[in-house]
């Protein structure tokens, strides 16, 4: 069986194919850069705790790729600073797909095109120095300057059994970058890239699922999954109670009682009781494993309350969190 993060890097090579056929055939200048030409040099391809992928070029041949996203072949998406979602660097795109760097109601609300990406970092040139530097990526990373003559010319360097471009000088690039480490510890400190991927699922769902739920939902029947505390402050925030026929709960014991003057029903009712009048939302910090329940169940057609994404939601003005009822304070964590 393919393992989660297996599927991840597929699609990344996927995306890294495309990025160099279209750098080949328009004869623009690029590298294999940070963890990805780390891992080439010492593995021939990813790092064992990597999981993106970086690319980066020189300035002028970064803005040129930015100008023509129709190089691309259908089903990839360029996206760049002027995008919306206002990402500091390019990102090429797989449509079909969702990967988001930080917690969903975070991510949602940046907007945006959030399928699986790999990233596109440009070199800018210190002028008069002979220098580059990576100003627009973040900690350490921005303040490393590199020699131009380190980058040309090219050579060759295997990543996952595709041919990378690898600048002139790349131990001393990696040198430069990742000095003081204590190889290897320091480096296996590094954290994964995605809080949440999915290779299989494109984002625009999970669009619709995280903030569509007050969309079109006059008059209709509200079924709601979950019967804590999350509950309450769903109730209180929304105002719609009147609307809701009842919700489900895992958890047996509570079957047939009331919560917050709702009933509390097993869930294997549910399939029962839909309709194209209604409408199922999950109201709990165990929304993604709930999720995963529903979908075994033949019902995808659901939506999630997340109160990260709603507090400044409520209405047209903007409500202060500390304002508001209290309602999950983490959203756990997972991947994939």
């Amino acid at each position: 069986m393919i393992d989660n993060v297996t599927k991840l890097r597929e699609v990344q090579l996927e995306l890294l194919r495309e990025f160099k056929r279209v750098c080949t055939e328009h004869n623009l200048k690029w590298y294999a850069f940070l963890g990805t030409l780390l891992g080439a040099v010492r593995y021939e391809g990813y790092l064992p705790w990597d999981d993106d992928v970086d690319v980066a070029m020189p300035i002028e041949d970064y803005l040129e790729l930015c100008r023509h996203k129709e190089w691309f072949k259908e089903g990839f998406f360029l996206q760049t600073p002027l995008d919306e979602g206002l990402t500091n660097i390019a990102k090429l795109r797989k449509d079909g797909t969702t990967a988001f760097r930080g917690a969903f109601a975070e991510e949602l609300k940046k907007g945006g095109h959030h399928g699986i990406p790999i990233d596109i970092i440009p070199l800018a040139e210190l002028p008069g120095s002979g220098c580059y530097q990576t100003p627009t990526l973040s900690s350490f990373k921005k303040k490393v300057v590199y020699l131009k003559e380190w980058f040309e010319p090219a050579g060759e360097i295997q990543f996952e059994g595709i041919t990378l471009r690898r600048p002139a000088k790349h131990r001393k690039i990696l040198t430069e970058v990742y000095k003081g480490w204590d190889w290897p510890f320091g480096a296996q400190r590094c954290c994964p890239s995605f809080w949440f991927f999915d290779t299989e699922t494109d984002y625009k769902v999970y669009i619709k699922r995280y903030t569509g739920m007050l969309d079109g939902i006059k008059g209709k029947k509200i079924y709601v999954f979950g019967a804590a505390d999350s509950l309450r402050v769903w109730l209180e925030r929304f105002d719609l109670k009147d609307q809701v026929v009842c919700t489900f709960d895992n958890d047996k014991g509570k079957w047939g009682k009331k919560s917050y003057g709702i009933e509390i029903k097993n869930p294997a009712e549910i399939a029962d009781v839909l309709d194209e009048d209604s409408r199922l939302i999950i109201v709990s910090i165990w929304h993604q494993e709930i999720g995963k329940q529903l979908e075994k169940m033949g019902i995808t057609d659901y939506y999630v309350y997340v109160d990260y994404y709603y507090d400044e939601k409520i209405g047209n003005k903007v409500v202060r969190r500390e304002d508001l009822p209290k309602g999950e304070l983490e959203i756990p964590k997972w991947n994939g």
